[in-house]
């Protein structure tokens, strides 16, 4: 029986039938996971000395999201990531310039959103850029353009459709339920590991990746006669989390100004790019506040997962379930 395999990527939402897109809300993180943003998060933590940041009124569902990641820079290889809190200073501001730029030959992308005046000293900067660039020990072959999801227009995938045992070290299927649920994982030179994992889910990112850890037994083997089809994707988007802002945190003084975040992500037949930029500006109160082989289709919505080798929690994640990001 033929089985096909697609990808979910955790990221957006669109439907396919319609001409315009319709845009998740990404700044409630169930269909994207960004490692900046959680470690100036984690540092925004311990800044103000608490396990849990709680808001004194209601509190917005991403918090709790935040609040409960494991994530953390035990997850992440300190090369690819560089991190800073301070107090906010035009000093502070040329020190982060000159580090990113030092480490990864990087500027930033959202620094000039914050005004660096700071003639009270009472105002915190915490910050992350997170950088990965990863290759495919051996290129995918470029496929026809196809369809995805059923939309009317065309979109550059990679993969393979015949010669399977080239990539049988290099492609692992990990799961199969039916043809509308399965994983499988793209192996890179550097060890880390892209996940697809095909399924139909309103659950975030997060509680999928840990319902696909259970579902992980022994890897199936990748048959001569596989296929995998996989879309490009290439994501640019800043978010703001303004519903972080603004308001008064139990037991601290300290109230949140600005919070923003930066992904760029690019993934195709070489490999994948990640670029993740975030920023937290805080302000300290003056008061508290088998048969003919298995088909690995990439072509309906699926869910991506960035793991290090030898690391339990992915470093990225994003959910594609329309093709507002595929390359056409």
């Amino acid at each position: 029986m033929k089985k096909i395999f697609t990808l979910l990527l955790l990221f957006f939402s669109f439907t396919m039938a319609q001409k315009a897109y319709s845009q998740q809300d990404l700044t409630q993180r169930k269909d994207i996971f960004t490692p900046a943003f959680q470690l100036v998060w984690n540092d925004f933590k311990n800044l103000v000395a608490t396990k849990e940041v709680k808001f004194v009124g209601n509190n917005p569902d991403v918090l709790k999201v935040l609040n409960n990641s494991k994530f953390s820079t035990d997850d992440i290889d300190e090369n690819s990531y560089f991190k800073i809190v301070g107090l906010k200073s035009y000093d502070l501001k040329a020190k982060i310039l000159r580090e990113i730029y030092e480490k990864f030959g990087e500027s930033s992308k959202i620094l000039e959103n914050i005004n660096w005046e700071n003639k009270n000293k009472n105002e915190y900067i915490l910050y992350a850029l997170l950088k990965k660039d990863i290759e495919f020990q051996k290129e995918f072959d470029i496929l026809d353009k196809m369809s995805f999801n059923k939309s009317k227009e065309k979109y550059k995938y990679f993969g393979f459709e015949k010669d399977a045992r080239k990539f049988k070290n290099q492609v692992k299927p990990l799961y199969y339920r039916n043809k509308n649920e399965f994983a499988v994982s793209m192996t890179t030179e550097s060890g880390d590991s892209i996940i697809l994992y095909r399924i139909s889910s309103n659950d975030s990112v997060d509680d999928l990746y840990v319902q696909l850890q259970k579902h992980l037994r022994k890897p199936l083997g990748l048959g001569d006669n596989d296929k995998l089809y996989v879309p490009e994707i290439n994501i640019s988007e800043q978010i703001e989390y303004k519903q972080l802002c603004n308001k008064k945190i139990k037991n601290s003084k300290m109230v949140i100004s600005k919070a923003i975040d930066d992904v760029q992500f690019v993934l195709n037949n070489k490999g994948a790019q990640l670029r993740n930029e975030a920023v937290i500006e805080a302000v300290k109160m003056s008061m508290p506040i088998a048969g003919r082989g298995t088909v690995y289709d990439f072509s309906k919505p699926f869910v991506l997962y960035m793991v290090e080798k030898g690391k339990q929690q992915p470093y990225f994640a994003i959910k594609v379930k329309d093709a507002r990001f595929l390359v056409k």
